[in-house]
């Protein structure tokens, strides 16, 4: 019997932080490969290497392996190079074989890497399983599909076969997982849960859409039980794997099992979903269920990726007008639902003008609070990553560290990378630094409030774009660079040019929540709130030359100051001219009118004070921003007095 190890390490899988991902696709494929008698008669299976820990420790700890076997995606790939080199110079006998995401559909990494074996492309179970086979039997690896190796005469690369169906066990049903929960009492463990596989579109940048995959669906019934499976084993947190959550009617029925079982037992905690981009009746009423038993931690997704027609035909993608967006937001913050929006920086044929207007559309149909902007990322298998298509639209990338924000800094001491976008036939490499910038600002002034009353405001009574708003601060910053506010961006400004050339990026690290990484506009906003005063004082010279009337300025002003939710400041009066509150309250549901005067005093309370820092950056400014956290959410007007 020869001894075999699934190695798939996870982001957040490590000791400090006493959190990690059960390894679900290590995890399927064991489960897939010893339903073959052949396998198990030949094979022991020794264990899954999950956690992040000394590879040079790992290695020595393994039992005689010979086979190890390492699911590869941006986030450990790095790792597992290190991890397969060390124990191919322990066992030099031992089969490496790497599979996953990462892994080019050619033999290239078997050139890059001496000390692996075998490459898998593609779906991974029933070419794990026939790989398994063919070595135990001493066959000739030329008839497993879907493999790269190295044979006597050069690199060999099999023929592709597609995997129609999805009738494999389920590791957790099959208790693959179990003994871990024995093994690592102390640490508390996310799932993955697969409910589909593939996607109907075609998106240029996703590797699914240059395979064209068909969507299959797992069966309901294991759906159910492995959802029955999460709760009874107290899963914190649970990541949705699918594309498209919501796409069938079935998953309205799922999600009455995944809220049922939150309800009855409180696991698992949260969840998160990628949502359906075009069935939006199903995902509403899915948000709603898991809004009315606190599960979904950041609710609905709204995903344009691009706001340009030119860049959205480029890519291979679609998205409707935006008055139904804007109908969509409004139904959706008039009943106080999650809701959050994603670009991507870098796709062909944007420009600064193109994405920053974007953004401001965002704001405009009533995304005030949560959206997010991803790098473009090149990615091995995607359309996008063909040389054809990397020579057709300019694309210039660099090989960029993965800064993980929320981990304490000793965390990765093997980094990991991305091959992101800095530069199109469209948009220079200095022009994407400013992108960043902005959208960085934007986050911190807009998301999370700092500015956004200013913001609506000059919009509705100036016509001033939100995109010229934000732009302006910019310059704004460049002209004073002296200011405190300043300094801050001007970090960011140098972050990005990090990022742009590929050079080792700096941590940004907020001194009162200890050695922990902060993404840059946290940073901005913890340290805003630190020194409000002189944040604001900094702001003046910049809002005032809008030529606001000064009674409305001072309400403005004065209420911006107090609704943001602070450390130790739970409650708070404000007397108004006008009614700022129902002005921008009225405009995040649409209801689009005036400022209007009415003499009256706010009482704004915060119904779960952070009494710390650590606290607070946890609560309000990381997962809070999800939630419209930024603000104080109790405000009452104050009952008149009686004459």
């Amino acid at each position: 019997m020869k001894n075999v190890y699934f190695v798939q390490v996870d982001v957040s899988a490590t000791y400090n932080h006493q959190n990690a991902y059960l390894p679900y696709t290590a995890g399927i494929l064991a489960a897939a490969a010893w339903e073959s008698d052949i396998i198990k008669n030949a094979f022991t299976f020794k264990g899954f290497i999950f956690l992040r820990e000394d590879v040079k420790k790992t290695a020595q700890r393994l039992d005689e392996p010979a086979i190890a076997a390492f699911s590869c995606y941006s986030w450990n790939t790095e790792y597992n190079k290190k991890l397969a080199e060390e124990i191919k110079k322990l066992y030099p006998s031992c089969i490496v074989v790497f599979g996953g995401h990462n892994v080019p559909d050619s033999f290239e990494m078997l050139e890059e890497l001496p000390f692996v074996d075998i490459l898998c492309h593609g779906e991974g179970e029933n070419t794990v399983r026939c790989l398994f086979e063919a070595i135990a039997e001493n066959r000739e690896l030329g008839e497993v599909p879907n493999i790269s190796f190295r044979a006597q005469d050069g690199f060999r690369r099999t023929q592709t076969v597609c995997q129609r169906t999805l009738d494999y066990p389920s590791p957790y049903l099959e208790g693959w997982f179990d003994s871990l929960f024995e093994e690592y009492p102390e640490i508390t463990f996310n799932a993955i849960l697969e409910t589909s596989r593939g996607c109907p579109n075609q998106c240029a940048y996703c590797d699914w859409g240059l395979l064209k995959a068909r969507v299959r669906l797992f069966p309901l019934e294991r759906i159910k039980a492995e959802v029955q499976w999460m709760s009874d084993h107290k899963v914190a947190f649970v990541w949705g794997a699918d594309a498209n959550f919501g796409l069938f009617d079935r998953d309205l029925e799922i999600a009455d099992a995944l809220a049922e079982v939150k309800v009855k037992t409180g696991f698992p905690e949260k969840m998160r979903m990628n949502y359906a981009k075009n069935k939006f009746e199903n995902v509403f009423a899915i948000v709603k269920k898991f809004k009315e038993c606190d599960f979904d931690r950041i609710g609905a997704t709204l995903s344009f990726q691009s706001m340009s027609p030119e860049v959205l035909k480029n890519i291979g993608r679609t998205n409707k007008d935006l008055e139904f967006y804007r109908n969509l937001l409004t139904k959706y913050n008039t009943e106080k639902m999650r809701t959050y929006s994603e670009l991507i920086l870098g796709l062909p044929g944007e420009t600064y003008e193109s994405f920053i207007h974007g953004i401001g559309t965002l704001f405009e149909i009533g995304q005030h609070f949560v959206f997010e902007v991803y790098s473009a990322i090149l990615l091995p298998n995607a359309a996008m990553g063909q040389p054809e298509y990397v020579e057709k639209f300019g694309l210039k990338t660099v090989r960029s560290e993965i800064v993980r924000a929320h981990f304490q800094n000793e965390a990765f001491t093997i980094p990991e990378y991305n091959y992101i976008v800095t530069e199109t036939n469209s948009m220079s490499r200095d022009m994407w630094v400013r992108c960043t910038v902005f959208y960085y600002l934007a986050k911190a002034f807009h998301g999370n409030g700092l500015l956004r009353a200013f913001a609506i405001y000059l919009r509705i009574h100036r016509d001033i774009p939100y995109e010229k708003f934000y732009d302006g601060i910019i310059t704004y910053f460049e002209n004073n660079p002296g200011l405190f506010s300043a300094g801050l961006s001007n970090e960011i400004r140098e972050h990005a040019k990090e990022m742009s050339l590929g050079e080792t990026q700096r941590k940004l690290f907020f001194g009162p929540c200890g050695d922990v990484v902060w993404d840059d506009h946290e940073y901005y906003v913890l340290n805003a709130i630190k020194n409000l005063d002189v944040f604001y004082d900094d702001m003046l010279p910049y809002l005032l030359s809008f030529g606001i009337d000064k009674d409305v300025f001072d309400d403005l002003l004065n209420y911006q100051k107090a609704i943001l939710r602070t450390p130790f400041s739970p409650e708070c009066r404000v007397k108004l001219r006008y009614d700022v509150h129902k002005f921008l309250t009225d405009v995040y549901i649409n209801d689009i009118h005036k400022l209007r005067p009415k003499t009256h005093t706010l009482i704004m309370r915060d119904s779960d004070p952070a009494c710390d820092w650590g606290t607070f950056g946890k609560k309000v400014v990381w997962y809070g921003r999800m939630g419209w956290a930024s603000y104080k959410d109790d405000v009452k007007e104050e009952a008149a007095q009686a004459q």
